[in-house]
């Protein structure tokens, strides 16, 4: 490279990293002076679930329980023990915004190791920045930001290795790929890509084959061991897992239940609500540019393993499981880097603007034509219906009359996350994290008796369902009995509760409101303290309660 191209990546590097910290802080500061950190019920229930690895009648590993995998609680596990961090949540969610950061430098680099154009790489990055849902996500102790930087430095990592000359094992990119399988399970995904574009090029000979059967081993004992013992640990302990779970299968499937076409349907549905309409759209062209114009093609094949978390959204949706819009945006980095290679063609930046601009003007006939009543609201008029398509067409004879359709693409792509113009592109994990908002009066009066009427006789929940009430009950959490991470003293508990709680805090179709619908009888021993809709709490009788207050303290 160029000494002036060198001086050029950096200060392009530099400007994008100082970008991101000052979108990630502000973007942190505005959601964390509202109360929005912690509004996710994922994000209560990480830090539960963390916390109660030492806080818990039997402190252990296995408290985390058999759903989620481990490493997002581990790395919160040093915070939650301050009582402010954990109540506060702020070094658990600057762990994410610090990820945001390191993930807007990767895709600039990954970008620009691609194309070797600073230009490319700064494309890249803003579109991920300016991503809205993922400036909230950043702001929250959620897995999303950390596996997105995780899965980038595998990626990035692997580029490198596969294009060095030496003979070397991939040490680097088999550490982050399975950091990143013991984040979330789309990692699990990323890393069978990895292995098949190892297969490819051990048949296309792109490196010695004793070395590429070496690498391939290697990611896989990468991956086997330290998720093999999680997985076996838990089992050993509560008899359960996540792999059993999804076996046995759900009672009630979601109305994509083996159907493909309707799930790839639904998927793309998700992903436009993720990253947006117009950003999508222009990556759209990038991919149809990348797989047909970028040669060598094995150098850009590892930029495929960017879509990788389409994969278990199609295959969750496929098998009956409602799939959240928030694990879309995992798809947000394929979004920015595949939208910034139309940046290397010299004609792409002109059809990537005129399809955008097409598209804003096609956009408000569709809002119109679906009634407001509709189920899917995605197609409801958004903040930027009308003001959108003036600001594409201004933009656009701009180009024209300048001869120059990068930055103004750029313009328009940002724009449209910014005020899209559909609703359903609005915001939508914001809008989805706030869904049970209608339940906040009914969860304040269950956590105001509690906070008036506890006694430390422990209480009986289903935390599948209530851990926002653990987490803002301020109660201890070895004060709750619960299926994760301890299912003996949870059956035990289930057969003879007045044996071990004082008290059983029902939620609206969760696993004690069903035992409490088929046996009426089950908590005879027990009256009812408090009524809602959707929540119920029993308290243990006064001979019975004296008994476990005994109990106790004779422990």
């Amino acid at each position: 490279m160029a000494p002036e191209d060198r001086r050029q990546n950096a200060r392009a590097s530099r400007l994008l990293v100082l970008l991101a910290a000052a979108v990630g802080f502000a973007s942190f500061g505005y959601y964390y002076s509202r109360g929005l950190t912690t509004a996710h019920y994922d994000a209560k229930a990480h830090l539960v679930l963390a916390r109660s690895i030492l806080d818990s009648t039997r402190p252990d590993y296995a408290r985390m329980g058999a759903h989620w995998l481990p490493l997002p609680h581990l790395l919160y596990f040093p915070f939650v023990w301050i009582d402010r961090q954990y109540r506060t949540a702020m070094m658990p969610s600057l762990l994410s915004v610090c990820a945001f950061v390191l993930s807007a430098w990767l895709v600039y680099r990954i970008s620009f190791r691609m194309t070797n154009s600073p230009a490319v790489g700064f494309f890249a990055g803003v579109i991920l920045l300016s991503n809205g849902n993922l400036q909230y996500l950043q702001s929250c102790p959620l897995s999303e930001p950390i596996y997105i930087a995780l899965m980038l430095a595998a990626l990035d990592s692997l580029i490198i290795w596969r294009e060095r000359e030496r003979r070397t094992l991939p040490w680097a990119p088999a550490a982050w790929s399975a950091l990143g399988a013991l984040c979330r399970y789309e990692g699990w995904y990323f890393l069978a890509g990895i292995l098949l574009l190892l297969s490819w090029d051990f048949w296309r000979r792109h490196r010695p084959r004793v070395e590429t059967a070496r690498a391939a081993l290697m990611f896989v004992a990468a991956f086997c061991l330290p998720v093999g013992a999680h997985f076996v640990y838990i089992y050993s302990r509560i008899g359960d897992s996540f792999i059993h779970r999804v076996l046995r299968g759900k009672s009630g499937p979601y109305e994509t239940f083996k159907h493909p076409l309707l799930s790839l349907v639904y998927h793309l549905g998700e992903v436009a609500q993720a990253a947006a309409i117009l950003p999508l759209l222009v990556a759209f062209v990038g991919v149809f540019y990348c797989l047909s114009r970028c040669r060598p093609f094995s150098r850009w094949a590892p930029l495929l393993l960017l879509w990788t978390p389409s994969l278990v959204n199609i295959s969750a949706l496929y098998w009956g499981l409602i799939y959240r819009v928030r694990y879309s945006s995992l798809l947000i980095p394929a979004v920015a880097v595949f939208a910034s290679l139309v940046l290397q063609s010299a004609s792409l930046p002109r059809f990537a603007l005129i399809a955008s601009t097409l598209a804003v003007m096609v956009l408000p006939w569709l809002s119109w034509c679906f009634p407001p009543d509709w189920a899917y609201r995605f197609f409801l008029p958004g903040p930027g219906l009308i003001g959108l398509p003036v600001v594409a067409l201004l933009a656009f004879l701009i180009a024209r009359a300048t001869g120059r359709y990068r930055w103004p693409l750029l313009f328009l792509a940002v724009l449209g996350v910014q005020i899209p113009a559909l609703e359903g592109e609005n915001r939508p994990i914001l809008a989805e994290t706030l869904e049970h908002k209608f339940l906040e009066g009914e969860r304040q009066r269950v956590l105001l008796f509690l906070r008036e009427n506890y006694d430390g006789t422990r209480l009986l929940i289903d935390m599948g369902k209530l851990a926002p009430l653990v987490y803002d009950s301020g109660l201890p959490v070895q004060g709750f009995v619960y299926s994760e991470g301890d299912r003996v003293l949870w059956e035990t508990a289930r057969g003879a509760p007045h044996h071990e709680v004082g008290w059983i805090l029902a939620g609206k179709d969760d696993e004690i409101w069903r035992v409490l619908q088929v046996d009426p009888h089950w908590a005879d021993r027990y009256s009812l303290a408090l009524k809602t809709d959707n929540y119920r709490i029993y308290r243990l009788g006064p001979a019975d309660r004296d008994g476990l207050l005994l109990g106790r303290r004779l422990e």
